[in-house]
């Protein structure tokens, strides 16, 4: 992985002269984030007004199974796993970009389409941001939406379904200016205490301070050093875990766990899947955003500088 995708933020972030840095913060590195528009998040009620739009075209993002049953009318099927491939060294790696091209293509995607993706239920959520990042990488970022709350939201809003299969035709979408926004180990390793930069935990809290050990069990887990917590599972209600959280929460929760608009978030999980959701909401909100994919599995692998488990902090105290 080229090494220019956090570097390009932080030579304009960083090595400007004072003065034209305080014009070009005020402007919110717009020439960077010009497809780092607010607004990814789209309500039941918005699909509802554009579904007949000619150049919408709907992803149900979920297996077969279920959408030959059930789907929003007009949705055409992808399978979430497709969008993700695993390597010798780890999980979960960014596709070639021929092969997510081809995909998109098979399911009519043209160079001018909107895209509205949405899941089918909350366990496929984290695919379905993961599916957002490599259509972000494939340069479609101006073209992508996301339905809020997926097939349940729009089931409990009473709209409309069907289980008649779409009619399209292969799509004419051709190959984009790629989007770096996947760095690597050394890259995060090199800048992660750089003060124009914030590193985002997207696991769990159990994950991120770890599992004490005993005399019996080893400790496990633990977090990149330097990096702060905001768990995906914070990411949406608790009432109605399909459903995202209002702007003004997810704006808290940033600025909760040191975020800021004017700084490069890196965020990492697992494997890339848990963290693709922090990513959507950072993009969603107009934080600019870069994605570890080898995430803590490679970390570990790799033997770089980790904070190893501590007892999880009482918030009563």
């Amino acid at each position: 992985m080229a090494k220019s995708s956090l570097m390009f933020y932080l030579w304009k972030c960083l090595f400007m002269p004072a003065g034209l840095l305080l014009a070009f913060m005020l402007t919110a590195c717009s020439e960077d984030k010009e497809s780092v528009a607010p607004g990814i998040l789209v309500s039941t009620e918005w699909l509802q007004d554009h579904l007949n739009d000619s150049n919408v075209v709907l992803l149900h993002s979920g297996s077969a199974g279920l959408y030959d049953t059930i789907h929003i009318p007009g949705a055409r099927l992808i399978i979430p796993a497709r969008f993700t491939v695993n390597t010798d060294s780890n999980r979960n790696e960014m596709p070639h970009s021929d092969s997510i091209v081809e995909l998109l293509r098979k399911v009519g995607v043209d160079n001018d389409s909107k895209i509205v993706l949405y899941h089918e239920k909350i366990s496929l959520l984290n695919r379905t941001a993961r599916v957002f990042v490599a259509l972000d990488y494939l340069g479609l970022g101006e073209q992508i939406l996301v339905l809020d709350g997926g097939l349940s939201a729009w089931l409990e809003e009473g709209y409309e379904t069907t289980d008649v299969l779409a009619d399209f035709s292969r799509g004419n979408l051709e190959p984009q200016d790629l989007k770096e926004l996947i760095i690597s180990a050394d890259e995060l390793d090199q800048q992660r205490w750089n003060d124009q930069v914030v590193v985002i935990d997207a696991r769990s809290a159990e994950e991120y301070y770890g599992t004490l050990g005993t005399l019996e069990e080893p400790s496990e887990g633990g977090h990149i050093e330097g990096a702060y917590s905001l768990s995906y599972l914070n990411i949406t209600t608790d009432e109605s875990p399909y459903l995202f959280r209002s702007d003004v929460e997810l704006k808290e929760l940033f600025r909760e766990a040191e975020m800021d608009p004017g700084k490069v978030t890196l965020i990492y999980c697992n494997s890339g899947i848990k963290g693709s959701l922090n990513y959507l909401v950072a993009r969603h909100l107009a934080y600019p955003a870069l994605l570890y994919d080898g995430s803590f599995e490679e970390w570990e692998e790799l033997d770089l500088p980790a904070t190893r488990p501590v007892a999880i902090p009482d918030k009563n105290e």
